[in-house]
């Protein structure tokens, strides 16, 4: 992968690949009408049985040589970042589709579109912290109250809340599948290429700790009315992701 938008080093928007990631998440998983979710799912994915996941995250982001940004350049290396997935299948095969992702850099956002994910630029987002010394609070566990969202402008586009009730594993969180995604760089005049493929997103190396399960609430701006809250989670993840493939369906351009 070349350096965007074409400029070297440190200063290139995006890092060539693989990333690797560590979050720490706040995740909401719920119900909501079929007829409304399918509207956002393009096509070849469907809707699968109208379950979905809201999240808050924060995120700790690093390219495969670029770990001594951490010291170097920390503002490449942080950002937040909230969603909202939908269960959905291609070909038969299960797995998630994110009508959206917002988050807090530019580097993340670039990096998001170029690999298929369709992010954009938050204003604000935000979530709980506790910290072990703070000795006005508790440390999380059974009854800890946890929250987050995010903002564009005034509205909130993605909240999640989460009330902790008991330690879990990586069991008791409910399994996605595979990550679609959809690269999508319409032209803007005949002379120009045009980008129109459904992808699978390239992760590995998944790791899930410190998981902690509940109940929870979460409401989202995309028009798919109240969302059921079946349970929530607070946990951390490890993960990387190598670029996204294109998935053939007989029609891509």
């Amino acid at each position: 992968m070349i350096d965007h938008p074409f400029v070297p080093g440190d200063s290139s928007a995006i890092e060539r690949g693989p990333w690797h990631y560590g979050a720490d998440y706040l995740t909401a998983y719920f119900r909501a009408d079929r007829s409304k979710l399918q509207g956002l799912v393009p096509h070849p994915f469907q809707v699968g049985d109208g379950t979905g996941i809201a999240y808050v995250c924060e995120i700790v982001s690093v390219s495969d040589n670029g770990a001594g940004m951490v010291a170097d350049r920390p503002d490449r290396t942080v950002y937040s970042e909230a969603a909202v997935g939908l269960r959905c299948t291609f070909g038969g095969r299960p797995g998630v589709f994110f009508p959206v992702m917002w988050v807090t850099t530019e580097f993340s956002l670039m990096r998001g579109l170029l690999n298929g994910y369709q992010k954009r630029l938050a204003d604000m987002i935000a979530m709980s912290r506790l910290h072990p010394l703070n000795p006005g609070l508790k440390p999380e566990g059974p009854g800890t109250s946890l929250s987050g969202f995010c903002m564009k402008g005034r509205e909130v586009t993605v909240s999640v809340k989460v009330e902790i009730e008991r330690a879990g594993t990586p069991e008791d969180l409910p399994p996605f599948g595979t990550t679609f995604g959809y690269r999508r760089f319409p032209q803007t005049d005949p002379t120009q290429g045009f980008v129109d493929e459904p992808v699978e997103i390239l992760k590995s190396n998944s790791t899930v700790s410190r998981v902690w399960v509940g109940s929870g609430e979460a409401s989202c701006s995309l028009g798919i009315g109240d969302l059921t809250v079946t349970s929530g989670a607070a946990y951390s993840s490890g993960f990387t992701i190598s670029g996204s493939k294109v998935l053939a369906t007989g029609s891509n351009r």
